[in-house]
């Protein structure tokens, strides 16, 4: 299953045509008609559509919710597994920006709520909804698709690989000092300033920094709480922003803490949400700050860059612990030429790529002329350099994936000396991909 929350586009219009699933006949081990069909959903639909996606994850969704969810989706994006006139099955997705190494930026379709009912296991409808969501987005243009999985072995058979890590981190923060005290000052502010400042500071991360996607009106105001959700808890945590010398607003963070004490020694911890800076000063700042907080003794990260430099700011690197390391998101390349056109190389270089793909969307051979000032990609019947199926081109398109890596553990197939190693050097990145938004 693909996990999400990200809203995007109002609800469509269009709609697509219906698919059917099995021969008909009931199914005598679960008592159900084997009618099963895979479309897009109606607005009428949408209740019994989140009540489904909410069995398959394990949670109850509250009364009410169906109608607010109705403006996070475009229904021309939205299926649903149906046995008869039951939801079995959901899946959609959002289009977004994605931010991929230049930097520049891709529009892709963002996957996400995935389900099938646990009745429903094993009939073909996660492949039919996939592939028909695929087949749609090759429709639109889109040239490659991202998700985030719940489970890892069920996306690789789609085409997906994984391409984005993500990190947790913990300090103890009774020994933790910083090496220099920093510049600029934090204020603590309420959650309308935030939603006033916080935005426009996250797109001028976003656009710089590969991996991440957009988040739109919609996604704040959920996030800060700037409107009643059905089922949401109330406010909790702390929001700051920096200012820098000069005045200006540079980053923020968010973060909540637990107090306790052990005979009277604080034994506490803070939880860092989100921490965003635009300039190296912020970043120390915000960093510092959290460290610096009063009554907890340990400093709690998730969904971070694996490439975080935050132990090079402290003057014992050893205060921190990266506690977990784990894939976040996967991509797919569905075009494979408008996708490997739209991103910067970091050498100037030429390959010759073919591309193997079990659902037909990407299959074929492609030649790359690709650097630092841009790139072009075109099919070929030149020679292959390099073979490799659609999950590995994935793997190595955010820059965060070796193609040494995927060479050495069979995912790629070397044709010309050297060619592997060219390609290692072409994709590879400066900056670690990251994206540090669920959707």
């Amino acid at each position: 299953m693909a996990v999400g929350l990200s809203p995007r586009r109002p609800p469509g219009l269009e709609r697509q045509p219906q698919l059917t699933v099995g021969s008909g006949s009931p199914d005598r081990r679960y008592g159900f008609s084997m009618d099963l069909r895979v479309r897009t959903v109606e607005a009428s639909e949408i209740d019994a559509w989140t009540r489904c996606m909410g069995v398959g994850f394990l949670y109850t969704v509250p009364e009410g919710y169906g109608e607010y969810f109705l403006g996070d989706v475009d229904l021309r994006r939205t299926w649903g597994a149906f046995d008869g006139e039951r939801v079995v099955g959901t899946l959609r997705s959002f289009a977004t920006p994605f931010t991929v190494p230049g930097p520049t930026e891709v529009e892709v379709a963002a996957l996400t709520n995935v389900t099938v009912a646990p009745t429903h296991r094993r009939r073909g409808l996660l492949t039919e909804m996939i592939t028909s969501e695929l087949r749609g987005s090759a429709e639109r243009e889109e040239a490659v698709g991202i998700l985030i999985a719940s489970e890892y072995p069920i996306y690789g058979r789609f085409g997906y690989g994984a391409a984005i890590e993500a990190a947790a981190y913990s300090i103890d923060l009774a020994p933790t000092r910083f090496a220099e005290a920093g510049s600029g000052s934090v204020e603590l502010v309420d959650l309308l300033t935030m939603r006033n400042e916080a935005p426009a500071l996250y797109e001028r991360f976003r656009a710089r920094q590969p991996g991440s996607i957009e988040r739109n009106a919609r996604w704040w105001d959920q996030v800060l709480h700037r409107v009643d959700v059905p089922g949401a808890k109330k406010p909790e945590g702390y929001q700051a922003l920096y200012r820098s010398a000069a005045g200006a607003f540079e980053g923020y963070v968010r973060y909540r803490a637990t107090q306790s004490s052990d005979h009277m020694r604080p034994t506490g911890e803070v939880t860092v949400d989100e921490l965003v800076a635009t300039t190296p000063d912020a970043y120390q700042r915000l960093w510092r700050y959290c460290c610096e907080i009063d009554l907890v003794a340990t400093l709690r990260a998730g969904d971070r860059s694996v490439g975080e430099p935050l132990g090079w700011l402290l003057e014992d690197a050893r205060t921190l612990r990266q506690t977990g390391r784990y894939d976040f998101v996967w991509v797919r390349v569905i075009d494979v030429a408008g996708a490997l056109a739209a991103r910067r190389y970091g050498v100037d270089g030429h390959l010759i790529i073919e591309v193997s793909d079990d659902l037909g969307f990407a299959t074929g051979r492609y030649a790359l002329d690709g650097g630092p000032s841009g790139a072009t990609c075109t099919r070929t019947d030149a020679s292959a350099d390099l073979s490799m199926p659609v999950d590995a081109v994935g793997s190595l398109y955010a820059g965060g994936v070796s193609a040494q890596v995927l060479r050495d553990i069979g995912r790629i197939d070397e044709h010309r000396a050297g060619a592997v190693d060219r390609a290692a050097v072409m994709f590879q990145t400066s900056t670690p991909p990251w994206c540090s938004t669920w959707f």
